[in-house]
């Protein structure tokens, strides 16, 4: 059925490909239009799970989207937090010690807050489908590293049509696709230790966003072949220290 779920994204979303291509709406930092598309992996999996096990399942998956109850330490807050904010402010270092012709940061105080409210709500959208409803059931037979790849895969194919319409160089699209498998590889570490909880899959989500938007100028001069190397020293620091099958056992927990 998760197979099936992946195609009805697709094909849902290809309406919206369609818009953005043809129509430019006035949306917010110059989003592509395709950019609405972000709520269809939640409502088909409200739908899917609504066949496969009553009306009273899909309301447990919507309810998922605040369950930090779940989230047995809170540090992972703070983790999800802040690890794309610090990964991209090593990006912004790295440029400048290449000597990289950059401005300084601009951050609009005011306009953090509208960020997170606006990048949140499509989050959502995205992650009560892709981990509160196909990740689970990828898990089944495969290793947790295996089931996130094909996730990743499916995210990035989902994402290469809206990349081409922000109207970046074919560089920055080919940089831009392993960020894109290494961002849903973070994704789902914390998932999966943030005790399967929706909200911190989607706080990270969101907070990729805005620090996405924040880098000078509104994401203009982020460079993803630049990002990708601390991006991608996280992630395997990650599969190394907390295991490719599940990516939730840290190998060196003290037993007592």
């Amino acid at each position: 059925m998760v197979y099936r779920y992946f195609i009805a994204v697709l094909l849902a979303s290809i309406p919206f490909w369609l818009i953005g291509h043809t129509a430019e709406l006035p949306l917010p930092i110059d989003l592509p239009a395709s950019s609405l598309m972000a709520f269809t992996p939640a409502l088909l999996a409200l739908l899917f799970v609504r066949i496969e096990k009553g009306p009273g399942a899909a309301k447990a998956l919507l309810a998922r989207s605040f369950d930090w109850n779940r989230v047995p330490r809170r540090h992972w807050f703070l983790v999800a937090f802040l690890f794309m904010p610090v990964t991209l402010a090593l990006s912004y270092a790295i440029l400048r010690l290449m000597g990289a012709e950059i401005p300084d940061p601009q951050i609009p105080l005011l306009a953090i807050p509208l960020f997170f409210l606006m990048f949140f709500t499509a989050a959502l959208g995205e992650e009560i489908g892709w981990q509160g409803y196909a990740y689970d059931r990828l898990m089944a037979g495969r290793t947790a590293i295996g089931a996130t790849f094909i996730l990743a895969l499916v995210w990035l194919a989902w994402h290469v049509v809206p990349y081409f319409q922000t109207g970046r160089s074919l560089e920055w699209i080919v940089w831009h696709c392993p960020v894109t498998i290494l961002l849903r590889v973070v994704t789902v570490w914390l998932y999966v230790n943030g005790g399967r909880s929706v909200f911190i899959a989607a706080l990270f989500h969101t907070m990729s966003n805005v620090a996405f938007f924040l880098f000078p100028v509104y994401g203009s001069h982020y460079d993803p072949a630049v990002t990708f190397v601390p991006l991608a020293l996280a992630c395997a620091g990650i599969v190394f220290l907390w295991s490719p099958r599940t990516l939730a056992h840290f190998r060196y927990t003290r037993e007592d």
